[in-house]
Parts: C-alpha cells; structure tokens; sequence
C-alpha cells in the first residue's frame, strides 16, 4: 500500500484515538467530582457543629452532593466499572437515607449481593462488599435471623473467594469467638421463655419491679455517657419514649457509668425522665454481667406480657414500640 493510501487511514485512526482520549478524559473529570464528594464524606466540617441536627444537615448536604456526582457519572458511563464504587456508597448509606430524608437507592444487602458477585468490579470493591455481608451478618446470629451453620459458611466462602482482604482478621476473630456465640444464643433463647425479672433502686431513689409493668411495653436500654454510639441514640430514643409514653411505654436505664454526677446531670440534661440502674462498676455492672451483655448500647423490648421479644431495637424503635403497643 502506497503512503499516500495509508495516510486516510492513520487520519481516521488518530481521529478515533482522539474521541477515546477525550471520552477517558471526560470520564476522569467526572469521577474526580464522585470522588471528592466521597471524601467530604468523611473530612469533619471545618467547624464544629453546634448540634447533633446541625451535624445531620452537613452530612445530608454531603450525601446528596456524592448523590448528584454519582448519577452524573453513571448517566454519561453506565458500563465504566467505577460505577459499583457508586454502589457501594449507596449500600452503606442505604439505611441512614431514610432518617434523613434523602431517596432510597434500593436494599443494602440486595446491593452488596450484586457489588459482591459482579464480574467487571475490581476485587478489592467485590472484597469489600462481601465482607460487609459477613460482617453484618454476624449481626442477626443472635435474633436467629441467619443460623450458626449458615453464617460459617458464609464467612468461609469470603476467606476462600479473598484471601487477602484487609478485614479478613475480623471475620477469622468472629469464627474463633463463635462457641461464645452459641453460648449468648442459647441463653438468650432461654431468657425468652419466661418473664422478665428485673428489679431495683434507681439512681434517683425510685423503685422499679418490671413484673409490675404487666400491660406495657419496656426498653430496657443498656447504656453509658462514655459510648459514642449510647449517646448518638439518645435524641431518637428520647423523642419516642416523649411520643409514646402516654400509650404505654416505659424505658429502664442500665447505666455502666462510674460517675455518678455525670450520669445525673447528662440524663437531666437531655430530658431523660425514666428511671436508671446505676452500681458505678462499669463493666462490671450487676444487672448487664447477670444477663450476658458484652456490647453497648444494647437494647431490648420487652412486651405487654413481660417477656423479651427483641434484643436488637436500635435504629428500628419507634416503629417496634408501635407494633407492640398495638397487640
């Protein structure tokens, strides 16, 4: 072929080169904005905030932000393999959503299932989601919604697919710690045979005898000032108990506080008006040592009847409380 033949065709070819450089180009610049909103995500406000709603606002305008970052991106490059990194956001932000009145993006497991199994998603994306899906798993072991058997295996077919992946130390710790498990399980199962006994002096002076609660429906929440967590779950459980106390809801607080004062002034402070347990041993603390409890904030309902039906309300108790109040 004579040059002048070839030369229409590498002018064709540069062209082409061209359009893919400046797609690549325009791809890059999007997910650069995907990226930044992804990491204002998790950079502290540069003041801090007055207030647990005015915290909740920033990260709502930042979620929204990576929102319309993510859907630019995916509109313009639906097939580009970043887009399951968008995914991902989506599943670990998919229960917070609703409490912040942002648009579901679909069902966190159904989404980590599909990141997890999708064949053009680099494996540390793939890894991540399938150790999330261990990880939270883990969660329902004890309320029976995944058995011991089924969520070994789980964790095995993860360790097996992602040998490597830097959360595999937790899910071996989470196998090793498995007899525990079962032990907490069967004990659990057995607290739910039969009422409740729970009775003591409260901080305040008050007399509490949750056999004499027959008719309503209990939190008992097990609790701290120290736990980052306790106190994030404050405000919501405050404003259920102030919504349905008059229909028949009561909570009981088991403090692990060692300070005394700073457990009166914090619940005076935050307008907690039920009644608290408080032996200032911390983890060593009667009545959370009596019933097995390794992790705060724990919280358990108990139902008109007296008897524990839930030992994982966090997150779901206004609605719980409602369901219950309703039998």
């Amino acid at each position: 072929m004579k040059i002048s033949q070839l030369l229409p065709v590498m002018a064709t070819m540069l062209a082409l080169s061209g359009l893919l450089h400046a797609a690549d180009s325009e791809a890059d610049v999007l997910w650069k904005k995907m990226d930044d909103a992804l990491t204002a995500i998790k950079t502290p406000p540069a003041t801090q905030p007055k207030s647990r709603e005015e915290a909740m606002e920033i990260y709502k305008q930042r979620l929204a932000a990576a929102d319309e970052a993510g859907k630019a991106f995916i509109e313009k490059f639906p097939k580009d393999a970043r887009r399951w990194k968008i995914s991902m956001f989506e599943a670990m932000t998919a229960e917070l959503r609703p409490r912040l009145g942002l648009p579901e993006k679909g069902e966190m497991k159904k989404l980590l299932a599909e990141i997890a199994a999708a064949p053009d998603a680099d494996a540390d994306i793939r890894g991540e989601a399938s150790a999330v899906i261990v990880l939270q798993s883990a969660s329902g072991l004890e309320e029976g919604a995944i058995s011991v058997d089924e969520w070994k295996k789980l964790a095995e077919n993860h360790l097996k697919a992602f040998p490597d992946f830097k959360f595999n130390a937790n899910i071996k710790k989470q196998i090793e710690e498995l007899p525990k498990i079962i032990e907490k399980i069967k004990a659990m199962a057995d607290i739910k045979t039969k009422p409740l006994d729970l009775k003591f002096t409260a901080v305040d002076g008050r007399e509490v005898d949750l056999s004499k609660m027959s008719g309503k429906v209990v939190l008992i929440d097990f609790w701290a000032t120290w736990c980052g967590p306790c106190v994030a779950e404050v405000p919501n459980v405050v404003k259920t108990y102030e919504k349905l106390h008059e229909k028949g809801f009561e909570i009981i607080g088991i403090s692990l506080d060692q300070d005394k004062g700073k457990l009166e002034s914090f619940t005076k402070e935050k307008n907690m008006a039920w009644a608290q347990y408080f032996d200032g041993k911390g983890w060593g603390n009667e009545i959370s040592t009596r019933f097995g409890i390794h992790g705060i904030p724990a919280m358990w309902l108990v139902n008109k009847k007296g008897m524990v039906v839930s030992t994982n309300a966090r997150g779901t108790l206004e609605a719980e409380v409602e369901k219950l109040l309703a039998e």
